[in-house]
Protein backbone atom coordinates (compact mmCIF):
# COMPACT_ATOMS: atom_id res chain seq x y z
CA UNK A 1 0.00 0.00 0.00
CA UNK A 2 1.32 3.61 -0.70
CA UNK A 3 0.00 6.43 1.45
CA UNK A 4 -0.82 9.70 -1.03
CA UNK A 5 0.73 12.52 0.39
CA UNK A 6 -2.33 15.25 0.72
CA UNK A 7 -2.72 18.57 2.57
CA UNK A 8 -5.22 20.28 4.67
CA UNK A 9 -6.55 22.92 1.86
CA UNK A 10 -10.35 22.84 -0.01
CA UNK A 11 -8.77 22.48 -3.07
CA UNK A 12 -5.96 20.91 -4.35
CA UNK A 13 -4.20 19.34 -7.48
CA UNK A 14 -1.38 17.20 -7.90
CA UNK A 15 0.35 14.62 -9.81
CA UNK A 16 1.26 10.91 -8.24
CA UNK A 17 3.06 7.81 -10.01
CA UNK A 18 0.80 4.94 -8.73
CA UNK A 19 1.86 1.58 -9.89
CA UNK A 20 3.30 3.10 -12.77
CA UNK A 21 0.02 5.12 -13.51
CA UNK A 22 0.41 8.40 -13.94
CA UNK A 23 -1.97 9.85 -12.06
CA UNK A 24 -3.41 13.42 -11.37
CA UNK A 25 -5.69 14.00 -8.57
CA UNK A 26 -7.65 16.61 -8.17
CA UNK A 27 -9.23 17.06 -4.40
CA UNK A 28 -11.93 19.44 -3.65
CA UNK A 29 -14.75 20.43 -0.74
CA UNK A 30 -17.91 21.28 -1.79
CA UNK A 31 -20.65 21.81 0.91
CA UNK A 32 -20.40 18.78 3.37
CA UNK A 33 -18.67 16.29 0.90
CA UNK A 34 -14.99 16.18 -0.21
CA UNK A 35 -14.90 15.10 -3.66
CA UNK A 36 -12.34 13.92 -5.94
CA UNK A 37 -11.42 13.66 -9.97
CA UNK A 38 -8.86 11.15 -11.00
CA UNK A 39 -7.03 11.26 -14.81
CA UNK A 40 -4.50 8.98 -15.83
CA UNK A 41 -2.16 9.99 -18.49
CA UNK A 42 -4.35 12.70 -19.49
CA UNK A 43 -7.70 10.33 -19.79
CA UNK A 44 -10.08 11.23 -17.21
CA UNK A 45 -11.48 7.89 -15.33
CA UNK A 46 -13.80 9.76 -12.98
CA UNK A 47 -15.14 12.66 -11.73
CA UNK A 48 -17.23 13.92 -8.62
CA UNK A 49 -15.98 10.73 -6.92
CA UNK A 50 -17.61 11.32 -3.27
CA UNK A 51 -15.03 10.27 -0.58
CA UNK A 52 -16.13 8.13 2.11
CA UNK A 53 -14.01 6.62 4.52
CA UNK A 54 -12.78 2.75 4.31
CA UNK A 55 -13.93 2.42 1.05
CA UNK A 56 -12.58 2.02 -2.57
CA UNK A 57 -13.35 5.38 -4.37
CA UNK A 58 -13.94 3.81 -7.74
CA UNK A 59 -16.64 0.98 -7.11
CA UNK A 60 -15.85 -0.94 -9.93
CA UNK A 61 -13.18 -2.00 -12.23
CA UNK A 62 -12.56 0.83 -14.85
CA UNK A 63 -10.45 0.97 -17.90
CA UNK A 64 -7.41 2.68 -17.80
CA UNK A 65 -6.65 2.52 -13.76
CA UNK A 66 -5.49 -0.59 -11.72
CA UNK A 67 -5.78 -0.63 -8.20
CA UNK A 68 -7.81 0.99 -5.64
CA UNK A 69 -7.93 4.14 -4.04
CA UNK A 70 -9.49 4.83 -0.19
CA UNK A 71 -9.29 7.19 2.73
CA UNK A 72 -8.65 5.79 6.08
CA UNK A 73 -9.81 7.50 9.60
CA UNK A 74 -7.04 7.25 11.79
CA UNK A 75 -9.32 7.97 14.86
CA UNK A 76 -11.22 4.86 12.99
CA UNK A 77 -14.86 6.50 13.44
CA UNK A 78 -15.50 6.00 9.71
CA UNK A 79 -17.81 8.53 8.10
CA UNK A 80 -16.99 11.45 5.58
CA UNK A 81 -13.39 13.01 5.30
CA UNK A 82 -13.25 16.80 5.33
CA UNK A 83 -10.18 18.82 4.04
CA UNK A 84 -9.28 20.24 7.63
CA UNK A 85 -8.13 17.09 8.43
CA UNK A 86 -6.77 15.74 5.35
CA UNK A 87 -3.34 14.20 5.53
CA UNK A 88 -3.60 13.83 9.60
CA UNK A 89 -7.02 12.35 10.22
CA UNK A 90 -7.89 11.28 7.31
CA UNK A 91 -5.27 9.52 5.12
CA UNK A 92 -5.53 8.77 0.96
CA UNK A 93 -3.93 5.13 0.22
CA UNK A 94 -3.37 3.51 -3.00
CA UNK A 95 -3.45 -0.53 -3.00
CA UNK A 96 -2.57 -2.83 -5.87
CA UNK A 97 -4.78 -6.17 -6.03
CA UNK A 98 -1.98 -7.85 -4.59
CA UNK A 99 -2.01 -5.35 -1.47
CA UNK A 100 -5.84 -5.82 -0.63
CA UNK A 101 -5.28 -9.78 -1.44
CA UNK A 102 -2.87 -9.88 1.50
CA UNK A 103 -5.59 -8.33 3.64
Amino acid sequence: MQKIPVEAIPNQTFNITLNEQNCTIHLYQRGDYLYMDLTVDGEVIRQGMICLVDISLLQYTVQGFSGYLYFADMRGAGGTPVYTELGSRYILFYATEEDMADV
